[in-house]
């Protein structure tokens, strides 16, 4: 009898052994699937992947925020000027009030300040028997800033006469106040200097050349219609790396 059970153990043991086998056979080919394509971290990966964290992005778009700006392109009496810090200088002499001449000059004031991105610097001073500076600074194009040229330029009336050279002096002075490589002042008038004991146009054009000393381009533009007045922009621009634009 004991036999017999001992048989019937043995045969059962062996179609359980039967149907495990087959199915641990699987359970290993499954295994190593997965193994084999499990993706490997090694240390080189974990480098690879924390590099993008680690390091700035190296974008090549133009950020506003840089400290080296691109250059703006103001339309100005119908020519471009390029820089990033502007400094106007604007004639408001008596002579001025002809033509409509300064109407034309506080239009296009007015419409080259506001077309200045905030990158840029900007400052202006009239003249006339005297200077009438903005804020004698030459500063950030901010919107606050674009308001007060505006209601400045508003209410300057030409008047006097046309002491240039100083104005021009003291507005390459203000403009080295900006850090900013392409720097140009720009000179609106409509004759040679007459400034009291200070008329000599030869005079005035070398205490402006000399007062130039880092060469800053000085671009010229003439709205008169004297034939002494245009040689005078023309020279002083042709000396100072600037141009001469004839307003028409």
């Amino acid at each position: 009898m004991t036999e017999i059970h001992s048989t019937t153990r043995q045969q059962k043991l062996l179609r359980t052994n039967a149907v495990i086998h087959p199915l641990m056979k699987s359970l290993a080919a499954l295994l190593l699937l997965l193994v084999a394509f499990y993706p490997q971290i090694t240390d080189a990966d974990t480098e690879g992947s924390r590099r993008p964290l680690d390091l700035p992005s190296g974008g090549g778009g133009y950020d506003e925020d840089s400290d080296d700006p691109l250059p703006d392109t103001v339309l100005f009496f119908g020519q471009s000027f390029d820089g990033d810090a502007f400094f106007w200088v604007l004639d408001v002499s008596g002579s001025m009030a002809f033509d409509g001449r300064i109407d034309t000059l506080k239009s296009e004031f007015l419409g080259a300040v506001n077309s200045l991105s905030s990158q840029s610097d900007f400052g202006a001073i009239a003249f006339s028997s005297n200077m009438i500076p903005f804020d004698m600074r030459c500063g950030k194009a901010s919107p606050a800033r674009k308001v007060a040229a505006a209601g400045w330029i508003a209410q300057v009336q030409p008047h006097g006469g046309t002491c240039l050279a100083i104005a021009v002096i003291e507005g390459l002075s203000t403009l080295r106040q900006s850090s900013h490589e392409h720097r140009r002042l720009i000179l609106v008038g409509d004759g040679k200097p007459e400034c009291g004991g200070l008329a000599d146009a030869e005079i005035a054009h070398w205490n402006i050349l000399a007062a130039n000393w880092d060469r800053i381009p000085i671009d010229t533009v003439f709205t008169g219609g004297q034939e002494a007045g245009l040689h005078f922009f023309q020279r002083l621009s042709n000396a100072n790396q600037g141009r001469l634009t004839i307003s028409q």
